[in-house]
């Protein structure tokens, strides 16, 4: 492994690493060719990026990033600060993530996916991009929207087009094949609506009130809006 201060194998001149940076000798940085990526690789300070990972060229990474093995983020993809992302996921190109990101091992992030601030995804979540794979143009991919603080339970898949509202929960194994307005609970295939994740309480009676409350920083304060009437 490398530290940016002292680097055995200095990167291409396009990639630049923060200081602080920790990243194990046999990350590819750029192509599978070898050699400098055609875009710049920005990595930000104090990362901990491990084996048998990948960054492709023109991605732009905020500070502290921390990865598991075999974890794949593709071109030009956008990932915020203090995030962190597990063994074997793979992000691909064209996404945007937010700052304070929870991604959970075996994921599938598809090109063209936006997840905002403290998200968090279980493990095997996918996130799908083609609403027709057997065309031969995919002239209209694009990816779900996950907007702030919702949260992702393990082997969901969220469909193209799809908007996951801000601090909502989508249950394990759910198919989510519409969009679901802020703060609800939804589950199931085709994911319904259970209840407002004001209903929601900690299994252990560990917590009380607002178990799944909002963070504390002042963006995340603004009211959320009304749940949708399109779900039944």
């Amino acid at each position: 492994m490398r530290r940016s201060e002292l680097v055995r194998d200095p990167p291409p001149s396009n990639v630049r690493i923060g200081k602080g940076a920790l990243i194990d000798d046999d990350v590819r940085l750029g192509s599978e060719g070898g050699g400098a990526p055609v875009r710049p690789i920005d990595i930000g300070r104090d990362a901990r990026i491990r084996g048998g990972s990948a960054i492709d060229a023109g991605a732009r990474i905020g500070d502290r990033l921390e990865t598991g093995r075999n974890v794949s983020i593709g071109e030009d993809t956008v990932i915020g600060a203090d995030c962190h992302i597990r063994n074997n996921t793979v992000i691909e190109g064209d996404c945007v993530v937010g700052d304070h990101v929870r991604i959970a091992a075996n994921c599938f992030i598809a090109r063209f996916t936006t997840i905002g601030d403290g998200v968090t995804i279980a493990p095997g979540a996918c996130l799908a991009n083609d609403p027709h794979p057997g065309s031969d143009a995919h002239g209209c991919l694009r990816g779900p929207t996950i907007e702030r603080g919702a949260q992702i339970g393990m082997n969901a898949t969220i469909l193209p087009f799809v908007t996951v509202g801000e601090r909502s929960v989508v249950g394990a194994g759910s198919v989510v094949t519409r969009d679901v307005a802020a703060e609800l609970v939804v589950a199931g295939n085709p994911a319904r609506v259970l209840k407002s994740i004001s209903e929601v309480v900690c299994p252990l009676d560990l917590e009380e009130g607002d178990y799944l409350r909002a963070a504390t920083h002042p963006d995340s304060m603004r009211p959320a809006p009304p749940p949708s009437q399109n779900w039944k």
